[in-house]
């Protein structure tokens, strides 16, 4: 039988009478509810689903815990919770479905690393995860900054190369790919219309998405990113599938980067 397969990076939206988006952010997104979304993962056979907090709700997760509360254990979430925050706050979160605490570098008031570090002894008691938003063309020091956490890392969307520029021979790249491989950090394919200079199917990404699946396919998560927040055009999840299978050509390749790499991270299941 088949393994459950996941989406490992998706976002819900409310209604903003309810929940208010942060003033400053930078981009308004339109509501994406919790139905929507699970309506998705029905059509497209994927059982599990990971909620990421989106920057447009700063350090405020009133949203994506009542879609936790809601979704009947079918999702867990990455939270950003306030600098402030206390041990006694993420085992709280963690009671609703939290599995870990991200830091965007991209977007404004994502949380800052060294408070991520800083909470590292209560991470590691919760078996949480640091998800890193980023463009590692930024970030020299790949390896070192990845082994500061003390817990597992995730980076998002192949390392957020600007479009047109996902060649995996770049330096910023080979870092990563060398990371991967060792199983030192974990990384999601996903978004590649962030990624590309293309229209879909978003050819110019299918060598760094096949790359990072070949270096180490246990350590690769497959995100849909829905609902596809801040892009100039609609993005079709039927699209999505068709990269999905472009980067795994090999069905048992695609099964471990929807399955395995997933419950290995969200059910506590790194050694």
């Amino acid at each position: 039988m088949p393994r459950a397969s996941w989406d490992a990076h998706a976002h819900v939206i409310g209604d903003p009478a309810r929940f208010p988006l942060w003033p400053g952010r930078s981009y308004t997104p339109r509501p994406a509810p919790l139905e929507a979304y699970l309506s998705m993962l029905d059509r497209h056979g994927l059982a599990r689903g990971v909620l990421v907090q989106p920057s447009v709700y700063g350090f405020d997760n009133a949203c994506l815990l009542d879609a936790l509360d809601r979704s009947d254990g079918r999702l867990v979430g990455v939270v950003v919770p306030p600098p402030d925050a206390r041990p006694r706050d993420l085992e709280g979160m963690h009671r609703r479905g939290a599995r870990g605490v991200r830091c965007n570098l991209v977007q404004p008031g994502g949380l800052p690393p060294e408070v991520a570090i800083g909470w590292q002894p209560a991470l590691a008691a919760l078996g949480w995860h640091v998800e890193v938003q980023a463009r590692l063309d930024h970030l020299t020091e790949l390896s070192a900054f990845v082994a500061r956490f003390g817990v597992p890392v995730v980076i998002d969307h192949m390392g957020g190369p600007q479009p047109g520029r996902s060649d995996p021979a770049r330096p910023a790249f080979r870092r990563l790919l060398e990371l991967v491989r060792d199983g030192a950090c974990f990384v999601k394919i996903s978004a590649p219309y962030r990624l590309s200079a293309e229209p879909p199917p978003w050819l110019d990404v299918v060598p760094l998405a096949r790359a990072l699946v070949a270096a180490n396919p246990r350590a690769c998560l497959w995100g849909s990113d829905w609902p596809h927040v801040g892009t100039a055009s609609p993005v079709v999840s039927d699209d999505l599938m068709r990269a999905l299978e472009a980067w795994c050509p090999d069905a048992g390749g695609k099964e471990v980067v929807t399955a395995d790499a997933a419950r290995a991270l969200f059910e506590g299941r790194v050694g």
